[in-house]
């Protein structure tokens, strides 16, 4: 094996261990949905985010939208567009064929060991799209492992409505830096309880979001003024 093999294998071996039993997670979720093996192939390889994966099932087996869906995964996946600007400096002689893959399949965690790589200055563009083939090719043989091996599984599907729920709270939990971040998630919560009431398809939920991050936007233009 080359060094160059050796290097890249020695960058993503973590995220590949770490995708094993969150991928296998996911593909014994979407097999007790009543998903397809090839419609979970197709949502690995046009989605490839975890936790969008996870919420697109949960929804779909709660008849959401697909709009609901759609909107849903977008604002939940809106981190990608800052982990791109990041990486943006050191992908600027790339041509935009390359940069479309790249984008695609940069997730939390290969963005962080290529960050990691290229502030160390020993690191090409093309080594860190080998690190997300490699790592997406092991999020995709996970799901399909979890999705054959639930046959052995159970798995109560009662239990969605509490994984979608708990799946939101986890990505919250990562903004809790600050008193109008915690004020946002809550006041986001109630209005989604209120919402629900009179609005249909899961759209209560998007609407809440939506809502729940221009307050936070609004306050924190006028923090900023004040200071």
């Amino acid at each position: 094996m080359s060094n160059a093999c050796r290097k890249i294998l020695a960058t993503v071996w973590p995220v590949c261990f770490g995708y094993i039993p969150l991928g296998m997670a996911c593909g014994v979720f979407a097999q007790k949905s009543g998903m397809r093996l090839e419609e979970l192939v197709g949502l690995c390889l046009i989605l490839y985010a975890g936790s969008g994966q996870f919420i697109s099932i949960a929804m779909m087996m709660q008849a959401a939208s697909v709009f609901s869906i759609v909107l849903t995964v977008f604002v939940v996946n809106l981190r990608h567009f800052l982990f791109s600007s990041s990486l943006l400096k050191y992908l600027q002689k790339k041509p935009p064929r390359f940069l479309a893959v790249y984008a695609h399949q940069t997730t939390d965690e290969s963005f962080a060991v290529n960050l990691t790589a290229f502030e160390r200055g020993d690191w090409t563009p093309e080594e860190a799209i080998r690190v997300n083939f490699i790592a997406h090719f092991a999020w995709t043989a996970s799901n399909i492992a979890g999705f054959i091996g639930a046959g052995f599984i159970h798995v109560d599907t009662q239990l969605v409505g509490y994984a979608l729920t708990a799946m939101f709270i986890g990505l919250w939990s990562f903004y809790l830096s600050n008193w109008r971040m915690i004020a946002s998630g809550v006041c986001a919560g109630l209005l989604a309880v209120v919402f629900s009431l009179f609005v249909g398809y899961k759209l209560h939920i998007v609407l809440a979001a939506l809502l729940g991050s221009a307050l936070l936007a609004c306050q924190e233009h006028r923090f900023v003024r004040e200071d």
